[in-house]
């Protein structure tokens, strides 16, 4: 008994000073903000209100930016070891400063070109020569600019004062804003304005990145690890309760706005954020890669920078040191229990003991884990699997597992794709499709690792799944809302662009003639104004629907913003044909519409361009159809 007291007062002492480690001081670190205190920053603050910060070991100050004070430079020096930057990050990576990107807080950037709607100008190309006031660190603007095909180095720029003032008393045409706070004043004013944003021409950057520096990762990626999941935990938190934040925001860090300016910027942000769709920090390498050959269409970087460098993975060395850190850890539980029942139960033979604290860990582990033979015989099936596939362990022990969960057409592979891992002894993965008892289907990821059996000449195959399916569906509504416009239906500019973009490489390669139609719905505005948006929203609805009625099968059409569509006509084997076409487009949208009882009429001027006796590229086939639309719209003023 001696013996036995002696080696609880050692697990006793172990566990102890586990318990104080974890006690220890909190960690002081610094957060670097990019502007002054505002709801831009809520999560932050919530962070730090939850006590998550105080519960992942640290102490962390909120810094605001200061004038003339470059926030990335101040992280950078080591005055602060965290802080929130732009896209333009990248940048700083490509020269040679040590920046790791942690998480994108917003998922599309704010940044904007506000115009008056009294100064006439509808469309981009009309800024290029007026006076603008573009904020630095707005390159996504200036790409912008050059996707249109407007030359950057010819704008009129002036000093960013910063005060909306100079643009609503004229000094300027055109000012950078962003959409989450300048446009309040617009809107609670009653001021008409235009939004110009980057997305319209497909460049859509993130917005307020959580970065730190590669010194302070590799030198400690816990602390790092830590930082960032209390920050997203708080971001989670702000972003369901942005009422209790305005609150915070207003009695702990500034009143320099009012109550419905915050109100206004958290619903802003939350519309640029979609936690609804995408988790909070989500950060896509691929979409990364298209910023960095943004930058590199503006000469800023080579054509083939990897982005991947400047990313946090949180699959990395830390993590895999992490998890070498908690299995010896358990490890040493382990053989403590072990050791323990070795003392205990000495009549037990070891093999019996292993083999049920595997059984527990099988039948309990938190992952759908099932034992089947080289047959497919299933002879081990855990509580995780009940709940996926809803058969209870007894019913589908001695069954065929490809028989009952996977379906017919897609049996022989997966078959093939098993029997792999235990004649190669490898672990194979793969996402399949699977089905449940009450015969729904759903998308599983599975992981098929080889083990031996007690009978040397036979292995088993441990078969690991998780359930995908509401991860892939929230990606396909993600890249629907990203695609597609809400309205209409229709592919949005970013798409549509893109469309052409092959289209055009298409006909290159295949020698054959495109057409590229520029629709403005004409009566439009006067609609819209005297019966409301409701009815100005239908009619843009039906007007969309009777565009692609009328198109053929393989043909494209796409909205390009408010009452603008654009429409590519492919495989064009005669350029006389198109008369005919533009004349059922015209028929079609002039056909009475009929909404809340009332006959509504509009129709549409239309102008053309042809590849290749038009042009050759993107931008001009459409900047040529675009002044032939306004040729003929005003033409048509001209006739009333």
């Amino acid at each position: 008994m001696g013996r036995v007291k002696r080696w609880v007062l050692f697990i006793g002492c172990l566990l102890g000073s586990y318990a104080s480690a974890a006690s220890a001081e909190l960690t002081p670190v610094k957060l670097q903000l990019k502007w002054h205190h505002q709801f831009q920053f809520a999560g932050y603050y919530a962070a730090l209100e939850q006590g998550y910060y105080r519960d992942a070991g640290l102490d962390v100050t909120l810094l605001e930016a200061q004038a003339g004070k470059d926030p990335i430079r101040t992280v950078l020096s080591g005055e602060a070891q965290f802080g929130v930057g732009t896209s333009e990050l990248m940048l700083n990576a490509y020269h040679g400063d040590p920046v790791v990107v942690l998480a994108a807080i917003m998922q599309h950037s704010p940044l904007a070109l506000a115009v008056l709607k009294t100064s006439g100008i509808s469309n981009i190309h009309q800024l290029a020569s007026q006076a603008l006031m573009i904020e630095p660190n707005s390159s996504e603007l200036f790409a912008y600019f050059k996707n249109e095909g407007i030359q950057t180095e010819r704008l009129k720029l002036v000093p960013h004062s910063l005060q909306t003032q100079d643009l609503l008393e004229g000094r300027v045409k055109g000012m950078s804003v962003y959409s989450t706070d300048e446009t309040f004043g617009f809107d609670s004013n009653g001021i008409e304005y235009t939004l110009f944003s980057p997305s319209m021409s497909g460049i859509d950057f993130y917005g307020d990145n959580l970065f730190t520096t590669q010194t302070l990762f590799d030198r400690n990626p816990e602390l790092v690890a830590r930082f960032r999941q209390a920050s997203l935990d708080g971001w989670k938190y702000a972003m369901r309760h942005p009422d209790e934040m305005v609150e915070l925001i207003l009695s702990k860090y500034t009143q320099r706005k009012s109550p419905a300016h915050l109100r206004y910027e958290a619903q802003k942000m939350y519309e640029l954020m979609r936690p609804e769709l995408v988790e909070i920090g989500y950060i896509n390498p691929g979409r990364w890669q298209h910023i960095a050959y943004t930058y590199h269409q503006l000469g800023l970087l080579p054509e083939q920078f990897d982005a991947q460098g400047m990313l946090y993975q949180p699959d990395n060395k830390y993590a895999y040191e992490k998890l070498q850190q908690q299995f010896y850890w358990a490890l040493g539980i382990l053989l403590l229990v072990m050791l323990l029942a070795a003392i205990f139960y000495r009549q037990y033979h070891l093999a019996n003991v292993r083999r049920k604290q595997f059984e527990t860990l099988f039948l309990n582990a938190p992952i759908s884990l099932l034992e089947i033979d080289q047959n497919g015989r299933i002879h081990n099936w855990n509580k995780e699997a009940e709940n996926i596939f809803q058969y209870a362990s007894d019913d589908v022990l001695g069954r065929n597992v490809f028989d009952l969960l996977v379906p017919s057409e897609h049996s022989k592979d997966i078959d093939d794709l098993v029997s792999s891992a235990w004649k190669g002894k490898k672990i194979t993965h793969s996402e399949n499709i699977n089905v449940r008892k009450d015969g729904q289907t759903l998308l599983c990821k599975w992981a098929n690792m080889p083990i031996e059996t007690v009978d040397k000449d036979a292995t088993h195959v441990i078969c690991m799944a998780r359930d995908i399916t509401h991860e892939k569906a929230m990606e396909e509504q993600l890249y629907q809302a990203a695609n597609f416009d809400e309205l209409t239906g229709l592919p949005n500019r970013a798409l549509v662009m893109s469309l052409l973009k092959e289209a055009l490489a298409d006909a290159k390669r295949h020698h054959t003639q495109l057409a590229v139609l520029f629709i403005d719905l004409n009566e439009f505005k006067p609609i819209n104004d005297t019966y409301g948006h409701l009815v100005g929203d239908e009619v843009l609805r039906q007007s969309a629907a009777r565009i692609r009625q009328t198109l053929r099968e393989n043909d494209l059409v796409g909205r390009l913003s408010g009452d603008e569509f654009l429409v590519v006509i492919k495989d064009l084997d005669d350029a006389d044909t198109l008369p005919s076409v533009i004349d059922k487009l015209q028929q079609a949208i002039q056909m009475p519409i009929e909404i809340e009882k009332r006959l509504l009429h509009i129709s549409a001027s239309i102008g053309t361009s042809f590849y290749p006796q038009h042009a050759d590229e993107v931008q001009k086939l459409i900047r040529i159809a675009d002044q032939a639309m306004y040729k003929v719209k005003s033409a048509l003023k001209q006739r009333k």
